[in-house]
């Protein structure tokens, strides 16, 4: 599938690859704040945000080459959780609430977390069991857990169920202060090293984003949607650094006096993991087209979003467990990067659901 950059999105992917180069080779001298401050102040936090509130009004396509090159060059920075979810999430807000926030999120002065995943609901788009009631204003209740980026967020984005006498039980969001009285942040890394926490909830306070806390499950369903096509476009950045590094390697590693490369057995190897490169690639920007077109709530769209992940999610871990093989022992240790794409790959597979859970949709959608 073709798939064209604009002329400004390619100057923003160039910039973009050239700053996180500079960052990957001097990653111990830079924190986590100031590769955010230099990121943002290429304009990459506004490209979801709509441009009445300051921002480049994109969607999902737009998304797709930054959220690449941070699969190629993983920096820790909240530009999923803050810039694509929370934007997308914000993005529905009544029009107060939107343009008090999202000029300042626009910026990268402002940080929000995505917080909807729970223990028990993992990736389950519209199914919170936080509870939300309304007594002299909105409280809510539950855990929420791996909020991407959670100690570093000013305000989360918290789904939750609306119960009541008055209206039928269904998810709604809401906006909670990371400062307010009840909530609390355990933070914690994942596997990745990428910065989370579980947000746990007690009769805190919160701001409904829409007027009423109207039922919310197709603005769950639109941040999932953009979701998924942002995480498979990080994957295949990964994958594609990946078999970059196992290329080079083979063509330079030298075992009993020749290129181990020259080995048939590892050309086919090779060549399988780039047939498996292709087809993520391809499922990546049909996952962006997909999101973009009408996402999970129209279902040729729903289709291709749940496909692309599993499809994305299955050849990512192959691509780069054979390059983690390819790389021999030197392949298992720490400080090698291509163990650390493996790592990213798992941890975006479980996000939105992993291959597994698509595969167990798409078996019962046929």
């Amino acid at each position: 599938m073709n798939f064209e950059l604009t002329d400004e999105l390619a100057a923003l992917q160039d910039s973009l690859q050239r700053l996180l180069s500079d960052l990957q080779a001097r990653r111990a001298a830079t924190d986590e704040g100031t590769a955010w401050r230099q990121l943002a102040e290429l304009g990459v936090a506004g490209l979801l945000v709509p441009e009445r509130h300051g921002g480049f009004g994109g969607s999902a396509e737009h998304v797709l080459p930054v959220m690449q090159e941070l699969g190629r060059a993983p920096v820790a920075v909240p530009f999923l959780s803050c810039c694509v979810l929370g934007a997308t999430a914000l993005a529905t807000a009544d029009d107060a609430t939107a343009r008090t926030l999202l000029p300042a999120l626009a910026t990268g002065e402002l940080q929000v977390a995505w917080a909807h995943d729970e223990p028990a609901r993992q990736g389950e788009p519209a199914s919170p069991s936080t509870t939300a009631s309304n007594h002299h204003g909105w409280r809510l209740t539950g855990t929420k857990r791996q909020v991407l980026h959670a100690a570093s967020a000013h305000q989360f984005v918290v789904s939750a169920r609306v119960d009541g006498d008055a209206v039928r039980p269904h998810p709604a969001l809401f906006l909670v202060d990371r400062d307010a009285p009840g909530v609390s942040v355990r933070g914690l890394r994942l596997v990745d090293g990428t910065p989370a926490g579980e947000l746990r909830l007690q009769d805190a306070h919160a701001v409904p984003l829409r007027d009423g806390a109207v039922d919310a499950s197709s603005d769950l369903e639109a941040v999932a949607s953009t979701g998924i096509a942002a995480i498979c476009a990080e994957m295949a950045g990964a994958m594609e650094a990946a078999f970059s590094l196992t290329v080079a390697y083979v063509n330079t590693r030298k075992q009993f006096g020749r290129l181990i490369g020259a080995n048939q057995a590892l050309r086919h190897r090779v060549a399988e993991m780039q047939v498996a490169l292709e087809m993520a690639r391809s499922m990546t920007v049909a996952a962006a087209v997909a999101a973009a077109r009408g996402g999970l709530h129209e279902p040729a769209s729903r289709l291709e979003l749940h496909r692309a992940k599993f499809l994305v999610g299955r050849n990512a871990r192959v691509v780069c467990q054979q390059a983690i093989q390819l790389h021999g022992g030197v392949g298992m240790t720490e400080e090698y990067a291509v163990g650390r794409y493996l790592r990213r790959v798992h941890v975006l597979d479980h996000l939105f659901g992993d291959a597994t859970a698509h595969a167990d949709w798409l078996a019962h959608a046929g």
